[in-house]
C-alpha cells in the first residue's frame, strides 16, 4: 500500500525534475570552506541521529495528547501520504490561531510569523528579513497535480499576507530545498531586488533574477547590511527531485545585529549540532526551532516539542519560538497535538528560557522580552 501511495508523487516529481529549466542569471557568491568543496556529493550530516527506528523513544511519545472528540478513525488509501489511523484535522480551526495582521515597513526589532516556516525579521537597523517564505501552494506540478492527490500537501490555512505586500522586503533566507521550504513562485512574486541567501548547491535550483544570490557553506558568514549572517548545520537532508537527494545543503541561519543574534533553525532533528553552534557563536537570544512532523521514522529528522526545547537549552536561548504546526499536515500527529505536546514538555523540562508562542500573521517586539 506504501509504495502505491508515491507513484502518483513521484510521476509529479519526475516530471517538474524533467522540465525544470532553472537558468539563474543573478550575480552568485559561492561561501565555501574547508568542509565542502564543490565536488563533495552527496552532503552529510555531521552526526548520526539518536533516533533510530520508529520508537517510541521516551515516555511522552506514549502520552495521547488528542481530545476524544477530535478523534476520527478513518481507513488507509492510497490518498494518504501519512497515515495515522484518524483524521488528523478533525477539530482543528486556523482561525483560533490567526491574528489581524499588522506589518508596517519601518518597524524595528519585529518578528511576524507567516505561517510554517516563513517569519518576516525586522531587525534594529531597518533591514527586512523572510525565512523560508512558502505563501501559496507548492511550487510546479507537485503543487498542481500532488495537491489533487493527496490532502496532505494542500494547505490548512491560507498565508495571511500577499507575496507583493512584502516588496519592502531586503533579502531571504533559504533553509533547504523541500517544497514546503522554498518556492520559486513566492521568490518571483517578491520581486527581482531581492538578496537571496541559500545553502551551497541549491543556486542551480533557483529560478528567476535577483539582486544578488549567496550560497553559502556550513560555518560560513557575510557581512550584510549592518549585520553579519551565519550559515550553520542542521540534522535534515535535501530533496527536490527523484534522483538529487543530498544534492544541496540544509541548514539554519544567525542573524547577528552586533546588539543580539538572531537563530532560525531550519528543518533539524536533534543531534550535537546545537552544541557546536553555542560553542561557535556563544549564547542565543532568539531560537525560532521546528516542533512539527516528528512521528515514526521522522524523529530522526525532525524536532519534536521535548526535542526543540533541549535544543535550545543546548544554544543557550533567551525566546524559543515555535513553528511549522497548522499550515500543511506532513507528519503523523493530529494538527492539534505540537503545542499541546510543547506546554507538556516545558511543564515537565522547566526550561531557563522565555517560551512565546504566536499566533499565524502576529507579530511582537522581541527586545521587549530579552
Amino acid at each position: 500500500m506504501q509504495s502505491v501511495k508515491y507513484i502518483g508523487l513521484c510521476v509529479a516529481i519526475l516530471a517538474t525534475t524533467a522540465c525544470n529549466t532553472n537558468q539563474p542569471s543573478s550575480p552568485i557568491v559561492k561561501v565555501n570552506n574547508t568542509l565542502h568543496a564543490d565536488d563533495v556529493k552527496p552532503y552529510k550530516n555531521l552526526y548520526v541521529s539518536p533516533f533510530q527506528g520508529l520508537g517510541p523513544y521516551h515516555e511522552i511519545d506514549t502520552i495521547d495528547f488528542v481530545t476524544p472528540a477530535e478523534r476520527k478513525p478513518i481507513k488507509d488509501s492510497i490518498f494518504k501520504l501519512y497515515y495515522a489511523g484518524f483524521d488528523k484535522t478533525h477539530g482543528f480551526n486556523y482561525r483560533d490561531n490567526l491574528f489581524p495582521l499588522s506589518i508596517h515597513r519601518q518597524s524595528h526589532n519585529m518578528i511576524t510569523w507567516l505561517g510554517h516556516a516563513s517569519f518576516l525579521i525586522q531587525d534594529s537597523h531597518g533591514n527586512s528579513f523572510l525565512t523560508d517564505p512558502v505563501l501559496g501552494e507548492f511550487d510546479g506540478i507537485i503543487g498542481a497535480v500532488g495537491t489533487m492527490i493527496f490532502d496532505e500537501l494542500k494547505r490548512l490555512r491560507p498565508a495571511p499576507v500577499a507575496s507583493k505586500a512584502l516588496s519592502f522586503v531586503d533579502s531571504v533566507l533559504i533553509s533547504h530545498d523541500h517544497y514546503d521550504h522554498f518556492s520559486n513562485e513566492t521568490l518571483s512574486e517578491l520581486g527581482t531586488g531581492l538578496d537571496i541567501f541559500l545553502p551551497l548547491g541549491m543556486q542551480d535550483e533557483l529560478a528567476g533574477k535577483f539582486n544578488r544570490v549567496y550560497a553559502m557553506d556550513w560555518y560560513t558568514d557575510v557581512d550584510y547590511k549592518q549585520n553579519k549572517i551565519h550559515f550553520v548545520p542542521a540534522h535534515h537532508y535535501s530533496k527536490r527531485g527523484v534522483f538529487d537527494r543530498n544534492q544541496s545543503l540544509w541548514g539554519g541561519w544567525i542573524i547577528n545585529t552586533g546588539e543580539l543574534k538572531i537563530y532560525f533553525a531550519g528543518d533539524t532533528g536533534y543531534s550535537p549540532i546545537f552544541h557546536d553552534i553555542q560553542n561557535a557563536y556563544g549564547d542565543i537570544d532568539i531560537c525560532m526551532m521546528p516542533i512539527a512532523a516528528y512521528g515514526k521514522h521522522y524523529r530522526s529528522m525532525h524536532l519534536s516539542p521535548e526535542d526543540a526545547l533541549k535544543a535550545a537549552q543546548d544554544l543557550h536561548c533567551k525566546v524559543f519560538i515555535p513553528w511549522g504546526y497548522g499550515t500543511w499536515q506532513l507528519g503523523f500527529e493530529h494538527v492539534n497535538e505540537p503545542l499541546r505536546r510543547l506546554a507538556y514538555a516545558a511543564k515537565e523540562l522547566n526550561p531557563s528560557f522565555k517560551v512565546r508562542v504566536l499566533g499565524t500573521g502576529e507579530s511582537f517586539k522581541f527586545t521587549e522580552l530579552l
